[in-house]
């Protein structure tokens, strides 16, 4: 059972590094706050959730499941727009985008939701849950990392406009979680 919590731990990372991707080619370099930001907080909301989750159990379980693709999707959605929209605004340059707090809060709070589904599906595999919540805010930690990194190099490719590809990944990852929830 702890293999199979560990692997559901990393696989919720993956949305983490998407965000931070979108998030770094908002940057023309690499500016290590902003990327301590992001993945302190993605780490700890990945963890945060994975536990509150597992605490309410399965009694909540069914209308968090029934909502939570929609409230990432529609988290989402808004920060794109807002990415794209600022990308081709009077050909300014994003460089100098900053991640406010609500910014923060809202891409936290979007690419984590699903780790309080997986808290409440844990509770019922009777998986060490602590052990889970480590892995997966580490995970969520390092791949964020990485994907802010390679956000900014993509930036360096592709130009002025990359904040567009940003909210474009960002646009991506919100259609792949609804669509696997309304699919599934």
């Amino acid at each position: 059972m702890e293999l199979v919590a560990a692997a559901v731990a990393v696989s919720l990372a993956f949305d983490c590094f998407s965000v931070a991707l979108g998030a770094g080619t908002l940057h023309e370099k690499v500016n290590l706050p902003i990327g301590m930001k992001l993945a302190i907080s993605f780490g700890a909301f990945q963890s945060g959730m994975l536990l509150a989750g597992w605490g309410a159990g399965s009694r909540l379980a069914g209308i968090a499941a029934e909502y939570d693709h929609w409230i990432a999707f529609i988290l989402l959605m808004a920060v794109a727009a807002h990415m794209i929209y600022d990308a081709f605004r009077n050909g300014c340059s994003m460089a100098g985008a900053q991640l406010t707090p609500m910014l923060l809060l809202m891409l936290s709070i979007a690419t984590s939701i699903d780790a309080l589904v997986v808290g409440f599906s844990l509770s019922f595999l009777k998986a060490w849950v602590v052990a889970a919540a480590i892995i997966a805010g580490l995970s969520s930690f390092s791949l964020t990392i990485i994907g802010y990194y390679l956000g900014v190099k993509t930036r360096c490719v592709v130009g002025e406009r990359a904040g567009a590809v940003g909210g474009g990944i960002l646009i991506l990852v919100g259609l792949k979680i609804l669509l696997d929830h309304l699919l599934a």
